[in-house]
C-alpha cells in the first residue's frame, strides 16, 4: 500500500519520561527543556510562524496510507483534514458547516440534490476547484477495492453530472433526507481530478490549509502551510504529525518536549496534566463511545440469549468510574448518545449478573468462557477488557484476555473475531448505521445482517419529515438495543493536551471538522 520507508514499531518502553532526548523513527529529538526560565505562554494576539509537532495514534509502516479513501488511522484523518477539505464538516453537535460546497439543495423527495460549490477555492497548485473534481472524488471514492465505497453507495453515479464549473447534480439510487451527514464522514474528501497515486514521492495536492511537504508511512507526516487556503492562510509554517500506536508511548513523547501536542492520551494522564501549568488539557464537549462488539454470526454470540446475558454482564457505572476520571458518562448499548435521532427513551440497561447466569444456563451456556483480544490502541482500551473480565466472571463468564499489537488491532483483529472492541468516532446516525449495520455496510463488525432491518433503514433515512424519521430511528436502535451485538458501555470525551505556548487549538470531538484541524494553531515561541 505505500512505500516501504522502515520505521521499527516503538513499544511501551520506547520511550522514558524525563530523559534528555529520546529516538523516534531513527531522528534524535531534543526534549526542548532548553536553558532556564519561564517557558512562552500563548496568551495575546496569535503569531504566525513555526513548526508544531503532534503525537497522534498512528498504524505501522506496512499498513499506513496516505490516500485520504484508504487511511483509518487517527493520524490518517488528521493528515487528511489539513491536506484536503470536504463539502460540507461536522460542528461538535453533529449539526453541518459548509465548507467546499456553498449550499445542498434536494428535490422534493430526496432522490436528487444539487450540490452549489464555492467560488474562488484553489487547490495548494494554484489550479481551481471545479465540478470535474467533485465528480472524479466520487468516482475514485466509489471505488468498490476502497473501504470509502461505502460512504457514497447511494449514490448514482451514472446519472450524476456536472453543471456548469461550480454545480454538480447528484442523483441517487434511493431517497436520502440527509445527505449532508453523509458528506461528512470519514472519508468523504475532494481531491483534485486525475490523483491516482498517493505516496511519499508523489505528494498530491489538496484545498485544505497545509500542503504535503514529507510523508514517511507509519512514521511521521510533514505539512507545510498553504498560502492559497480559501479559508484564509494558517499561522503556522509546518506541522509535524508524529505517529506513535501506544497511548503511554504518546504521552512520554510529550513530556520530554518531543511533541507540543498529544492526542489521544488516557483520561488519568489528562486529570494529571490538569495540574500542569506549562500545559492546557483540551477536553471536547461530547464523548465518543467505548464498546465490545459480538459477531452475531459466529458463535457462541449467534444465540441472541448469550449476546444478552454478556450485556447484563458489564457494571457500566463502576467502568465509567473507574476507566474515565470524571470523563465519561454511562452507555447503553446504542450509537450516538447526543446526536440527533438518538433514541434517549430505551430502559437503561443494568448490571444483573443472576440474569446473565440464568440466560447462560436457558442457552446452554454456563460457565462460558470467551476470549477477548485487547491492546494499548485507544485510551482506556486495555483497562476496559480487564474491568469487563471481573464484570463478567460473577455470571460465570470467563473472560480470557489476549494481548495483540496496538498498531493492527483495529485493521486485523476488531470485528474479525467472536469478541473484540471497538472504538467509534461522533457521527450521524445515518452515517454510522450506514457503514457499520446494514447487511452490505463495509464495517459491519458485529455481523448483523436482517434484511428487515435494512428495509427500515432505507425508510428512516429516506424520509423527510423529521417527526417521521425519528420515530423510525427509534425503533432501529430499539431492535439494535434487544439483538444486536454492541455491548456499548461508556461515551467517554476524549481529552488531548497542549504546551502552554500553544494558541488557537480547538477543542474538537473526534469525527468533526475541528479535532486535529491545525488551521487556527498558533506558538507563542
Amino acid at each position: 500500500m505505500h512505500n516501504s520507508t522502515p520505521r521499527a514499531r516503538i513499544g511501551r518502553r520506547g520511550f522514558l519520561i524525563g530523559t534528555a532526548g529520546l529516538t523516534l523513527g531513527g531522528a534524535a529529538l531534543l526534549t526542548g527543556c532548553g536553558s532556564g526560565g519561564a517557558p512562552p505562554v500563548a496568551d495575546g494576539p496569535p503569531r504566525p510562524g513555526g513548526r508544531l509537532r503532534t503525537a497522534i495514534a498512528g498504524r505501522s509502516a506496512t499498513a499506513d496510507v496516505l490516500d485520504p479513501y484508504e487511511a483509518g488511522s487517527s493520524a490518517g484523518g488528521a493528515v487528511a483534514k489539513n491536506v484536503w477539505d470536504k463539502l460540507v464538516a461536522y460542528n461538535n453537535d453533529l449539526t453541518l458547516r459548509y465548507r467546499l460546497a456553498e449550499a445542498l439543495e434536494p428535490n422534493a423527495d430526496g432522490s436528487s440534490w444539487r450540490i452549489r460549490l464555492r467560488r474562488g477555492v484553489r487547490f495548494s497548485d494554484g489550479s481551481p476547484l471545479t465540478s470535474r473534481d467533485v465528480l472524479f472524488s466520487f468516482e475514485r471514492m466509489l471505488d468498490p477495492a476502497k473501504p470509502s465505497s461505502g460512504d457514497l453507495s447511494m449514490i448514482d453515479l451514472a446519472r450524476t453530472r456536472a453543471d456548469g464549473e461550480h454545480a454538480v447534480v447528484v442523483q441517487m439510487k434511493y431517497p436520502l433526507a440527509d445527505f449532508g451527514s453523509v458528506l461528512a464522514g470519514w472519508y468523504c474528501y475532494v481531491i483534485k481530478a486525475g490523483s491516482t497515486t498517493f505516496d511519499a514521492r508523489t505528494l498530491p495536492v489538496g484545498t485544505g490549509p497545509f500542503a504535503l511537504a514529507n510523508w514517511a508511512p507509519g512514521d511521521r507526516t510533514l505539512l507545510r502551510r498553504n498560502d492559497l487556503h480559501w479559508d484564509g492562510p494558517a499561522l503556522l509554517d509546518e506541522v509535524e504529525i508524529i505517529q506513535i500506536a501506544e497511548t503511554e508511548a504518546r504521552m512520554n513523547a510529550f513530556l520530554s518536549g518531543a511533541a507540543e501536542v498529544v492526542h489521544e492520551m488516557s483520561y488519568l494522564q489528562a486529570r494529571t496534566l490538569a495540574g500542569d501549568p506549562d500545559a492546557r488539557v483540551i477536553v471536547p464537549p461530547a464523548g465518543l463511545m467505548g464498546a465490545f462488539q459480538m459477531r452475531v454470526d459466529m458463535a457462541p454470540f449467534d444465540d441472541v440469549r448469550v449476546r444478552q446475558a454478556m450485556r447484563l454482564a458489564v457494571d457500566r457505572q463502576a467502568m465509567t468510574d473507574a476507566l474515565y476520571y470524571g470523563y465519561g458518562e454511562v452507555g447503553n448499548d446504542i450509537y450516538g448518545k447526543g446526536a440527533p435521532f438518538y433514541n434517549d427513551r430505551l430502559p437503561q440497561r443494568a448490571y444483573d449478573p443472576e440474569r446473565a447466569r440464568a440466560l447462560l444456563r436457558e442457552a446452554g451456556r454456563e460457565n462460558l468462557t470467551v476470549t477477548l483480544p485487547t491492546a494499548d490502541g485507544l485510551p482506556g482500551q486495555v483497562e476496559a477488557a480487564t474491568l469487563f473480565a471481573e464484570h463478567a466472571a460473577k455470571a460465570g463468564i470467563t473472560i480470557r484476555l489476549e494481548s495483540a499489537p496496538a498498531d493492527t488491532y483495529f485493521s486485523q483483529i476488531s470485528g474479525k473475531r467472536p469478541l473484540t472492541q471497538l472504538g467509534w468516532w461522533n457521527y450521524s446516525l445515518d452515517y454510522f448505521y450506514g457503514q457499520t449495520a446494514t447487511s452490505t455496510s463495509p464495517s459491519n463488525g458485529t455481523g448483523w445482517r436482517r434484511p428487515g432491518w435494512d428495509a427500515g433503514f432505507a425508510e428512516a433515512r429516506a424520509a423527510m419529515d423529521p417527526a417521521r424519521r425519528t420515530a423510525l430511528y427509534a425503533e432501529l436502535q430499539e431492535e439494535l438495543w434487544n439483538e444486536g451485538g454492541l455491548i456499548l458501555h461508556s461515551f467517554a470525551k476524549r481529552p488531548d493536551a497542549a504546551r502552554a505556548k500553544v494558541g488557537g487549538m480547538r477543542d474538537g470531538v473526534p469525527g468533526t471538522d475541528d479535532w486535529a484541524n491545525y488551521a487556527t494553531t498558533w506558538l507563542a515561541g
